[in-house]
């Protein structure tokens, strides 16, 4: 019987490493076009403030695994380069405005380490 434990305990281990590394965990994404370990991944990975993960449904979406603050200042800075000015964030939102047009990008606190941005495409 005790020749049993230690191989089992090695393929608990292996088992529930191999399910965590998969970030299966994680809440649902949304949009269906990227697994949640590509997301993640691509976070803590990436030298960008935001990366890019996809397009979809006229959205891109980009993650961060920055602090709000310093995501914030990353979504300020490449709007202002692309002409857009800050008007205001409500909570998750943020508003900005060029010449008469306005739009608001949606921030979604993903986990307590990554957040999703969503901006309309041509941004």
């Amino acid at each position: 019987m005790k020749k049993w434990i230690l191989p089992i305990v090695i393929l608990l281990i292996v088992s529930v490493n191999a399910l965590l590394s998969t970030k299966f965990h994680y809440p649902e994404l949304p949009f269906e076009n990227k697994t949640k370990y590509e997301v993640a991944n691509l976070a803590t990975t990436s030298d960008l403030p935001l990366s890019k993960i996809t397009q979809q449904d006229g959205y891109l979406w980009f993650v961060t695994d920055d602090s709000q603050d310093l995501a914030e200042q990353s979504l300020k800075k490449r709007m202002t380069r692309n002409g857009w000015e800050f008007v205001e964030q409500n909570e998750l939102n943020y508003f900005f405005k060029k010449d008469d047009e306005k739009i608001v990008i949606k921030c979604h606190e993903w986990t307590s380490n990554y957040l999703l941005f969503q901006l309309p495409l041509g941004l």
